[in-house]
């Protein structure tokens, strides 16, 4: 496993987590949704903190590689895009 998919990986999982909390964030009536942690970072803003700074580094690591390789890596591609999810994850987070 090479650094390229460890990042892809993170990103997937911060952007299914993240769309969690945002589905979450408003509902308080069950048990469930009041232990669940993703709602609780979502809403203290943590979690917000957490998805820009990843989408600030992810794209970062991405655009200086891409600039380097050009657009064949399909790995890279993912992870620039995800970092770009990421960080409107992030804001719409920070919105609510």
């Amino acid at each position: 496993m090479n650094l390229d998919s460890l990042l892809l990986y993170i990103f997937i999982f911060l952007n299914c987590f993240a769309l969690l909390g945002l589905k979450l964030k408003n509902k308080t009536k069950k048990k469930v949704y009041k232990i669940c942690p993703c709602k609780k970072m979502a809403e203290n803003g943590t979690l917000s903190t957490l998805c820009m700074y990843c989408a600030m580094g992810g794209f970062l690591y991405s655009a200086t590689s891409i600039s380097f390789i050009g657009f064949k890596n399909l790995e890279l591609n993912l992870i620039f895009l995800f970092s770009l999810s990421c960080a409107y994850l992030g804001w719409r987070l920070k919105e609510n």
